[in-house]
């Protein structure tokens, strides 16, 4: 089995802790004593906290919407490619031990404290979402498989705050359980 590199290590645990504690909850001291390393050895990798953002979250848009893409172009049916969509979103809190939320929902709930760069990251990766739900939409409107009134990029982008959202709120209402029943919910509302 290859042993994991040590940017690699720093990334993944640098991920696990913003999902479960927010980037404001993440030091590089959480990393270090984690990774088994100084936190010198982190600097050499990633000399600012902002350059080690960036790297996460190149790194977690890219695998996302590979996958969310892979989802789009696929054979199955619109409900189908949605449920599998929602399904990113319900294994992430569904890990470990229900904390954690999605990546970018994390740093989206500390916005403020973030610098420009990163705010605009945050904001193609929510855009990204959104335009990707709304072929989804769109083609669950032609084939028939979703019956919505309104804008259909007004509904994508209702689905996506659902999710991103909601991973919160479960969090504090009792994990996984609540929201895969917030999932069916809005499945029977775009299938009216």
């Amino acid at each position: 089995m290859k042993q994991t590199d040590t940017k690699t290590q720093i990334l993944d645990v640098a991920q696990d802790l913003i999902q479960r504690l927010g980037v404001n909850g993440m030091s590089y001291k959480d990393i270090s004593e984690a990774v088994g390393i100084r936190k010198a050895s982190i600097h050499t990798h990633f000399p600012k906290k902002d350059d080690l953002l960036v790297a996460l979250l190149d790194r977690y848009s890219d695998r996302f919407l590979r996958i969310v893409d892979g989802i789009v172009a696929s054979s199955d049916t619109s409900e189908v490619k949605l449920r599998r969509y929602c399904g990113l979103f319900e294994s992430t809190l569904s890990s470990g031990n229900q904390d954690k939320a999605c990546l970018y929902a994390m740093l989206g709930a500390e916005l403020a404290t973030l610098n420009h760069p990163l705010v605009e990251e945050v904001r193609s990766f929510y855009q990204a979402n959104t335009q990707r739900l709304a072929v989804m939409l769109n083609a669950g409107l032609e084939d028939g498989s979703f019956q919505f009134n309104g804008d259909v990029e007004a509904m994508a982008s209702l689905i996506f705050g659902l999710l991103e959202g909601g991973m919160l709120v479960a969090r504090v209402q009792g994990g996984s359980a609540g929201f895969h029943q917030t999932i069916e919910q809005l499945m029977q509302l775009i299938k009216c």
